[in-house]
């Protein structure tokens, strides 16, 4: 409707055909352009904030990933702990396995644990005041994850009415 008013109005003027017509597009079109650019503005916001909550998503993805590697990390350690230091042993560094001893590579992972630790307790403040942000911004906008969900369960049962079947 937007697009279809611009040229019909630029159409009106380089003719000279000003009065009626000219008033009707700028009535109608004005009015249909307030209520799209509110609409539009929704939707915006809609997606702003679903990449807000997508943007959470992934940093609490990575959180679990260095959690992960930590739990691996305190397994090797306490694997290492009974063994003597000159003891040989073999680690992984990329895709290169290195012959080292005990005391060389408990150090080592014990470092890397203490700086996933610090990364994770990082990354986990970050992904609060984002979520924090999110929420935030839904409330200022009046939007919710659950409006998004009500609306394509409408938009599906809308499709699905021809279909019978049971709920349960």
């Amino acid at each position: 409707v937007r697009v279809a008013s611009v040229p019909s109005a630029t159409r009106a003027s380089d003719t000279g055909l000003r009065g009626r017509g000219t008033a009707r597009s700028e009535e109608g079109p004005g009015m249909a352009e307030e209520e799209q650019e509110q609409q539009l503005s929704k939707e915006e916001a809609e997606m702003r904030l679903q990449q807000m909550r997508a943007a959470v998503q992934e940093q609490m993805r990575q959180i679990n990933i260095l959690e992960m590697d930590a739990a691996e990390h305190r397994l090797v350690l306490e694997a290492l702990d009974p063994l003597q230091g000159g003891r040989k042993c073999f680690r992984m560094v990329g895709t290169v396995i290195v012959e080292r001893t005990v005391s060389d590579v408990k150090p080592a992972l014990t470092a890397n644990l203490e700086q996933m630790k610090a990364a994770v307790k990082k990354l986990t403040e970050s992904c609060k005041k984002q979520q924090l942000e999110a929420d935030a911004f839904a409330a200022k906008h009046r939007l919710s994850s659950k409006q998004g969900a009500a609306q394509q369960a409408e938009e599906q049962e809308g499709a699905d009415e021809g279909s019978s079947g049971v709920l349960i």
